[in-house]
């Protein structure tokens, strides 16, 4: 087996193992299929192993293709995230932090003014995912995410808890003729973050709502579904409805105006918000600046 295998080669073929087609990955790559099925034979011959079987349509992949995607993913994102940070290089050290998408938008990006005010050493990188954040490939440092604590290889910090309750523009509620939640509910579309995404089963549903308070469901139902919670709020703030809004994440419009409680009443979440790192992680001394910051910022 030759050990002169070319990066070009093994990026093709991480390409090829996702679309699981000589033409989609040429069309990817801005190169012919002939070339594609060129580099994969030529991988294959200097490893001695199949990594495709080819079919009428596409191909699929071999064991040893399936072992080799699984390693050779990786390497190629590694080696990617390292190109990019030498072109990027700088004497601060970087934190790369992971965080929920809605909560990123509307509650974090608001309050890093404060956070590079007082650590101008520190650089970040906020990657926005739903699930957690694989820590195995080195890539990232930490992961506010919302879940039940509980993390296999990862050691986890309690942030705070989260409640839920509904919200909508002011002016819907001037203009009403009947500005009680019921009546706002049956005026007004509902607006429904799509749970499973980001925190099944931690949330709370427009279902839940209702039942838990006695609210009948208008026999006429207007609404709307979106995929993520901060996608629901705007729509909310752009008048277009009612939604369920998540305290943390609504917390800076209500003080701004341009949301507005329906009731005093609220469910806390079964989830919460936690700070997940590996154990490399809580050793690093630009993490733990972090760490204590969020969890100032979160406690108030």
């Amino acid at each position: 087996m030759s050990s002169n295998i070319s990066f070009s080669a093994i990026h093709t073929f991480t390409v090829v193992a996702k679309e699981l087609s000589f033409t989609r990955t040429a069309e990817i790559l801005h190169i012919t299929p002939s070339a594609v099925s060129h580099q994969m034979k030529l991988l294959e011959k200097q490893m001695a192993v199949t990594l495709f079987h080819r079919q009428s349509k596409g191909v699929r992949l071999s064991l040893a293709g399936e072992a080799l995607q699984r390693h050779a993913t990786s390497g190629v994102k590694n080696i990617q995230h390292g190109i990019l940070r030498s072109q990027f290089a700088s004497q601060k050290e970087k934190l790369v932090i992971a965080v929920i998408p809605s909560l990123c938008q509307l509650w974090l990006m608001p309050r890093l003014v404060d956070f590079c005010h007082k650590f101008p050493q520190i650089e970040l990188e906020l990657v926005a995912i739903d699930q957690l954040a694989d820590f195995t490939t080195g890539q990232y440092d930490g992961h506010i995410h919302f879940g039940a604590g509980d993390y296999k290889g990862c050691e986890a910090k309690f942030l705070r808890n989260e409640k839920v309750y509904p919200v909508c523009h002011p002016d819907l509620v001037k203009e009403a003729s009947d500005s009680s939640q019921e009546g706002l509910i049956k005026e007004h579309q509902l607006l429904i973050y799509k749970g499973g995404i980001e925190d099944e089963p931690g949330g709370v549903s427009w279902g839940s709502w209702l039942r838990n308070f006695s609210i009948e469901k208008p026999s006429e139902l207007n609404q709307m579904w979106f995929s993520h919670v901060s996608m629901a709020i705007l729509a909310a703030k752009l008048k277009q409805g009612i939604a369920l809004g998540w305290h943390q994440m609504v917390i800076d419009d209500i003080s701004d105006g341009l949301l507005c409680r329906l009731t005093d009443n609220e469910i806390s979440t079964s989830f919460s918000y936690y700070l997940v790192a590996p154990s490399r992680s809580w050793k690093n001394k630009s993490f733990s600046h972090f760490s204590s910051w969020l969890q100032e910022k979160m406690s108030v």
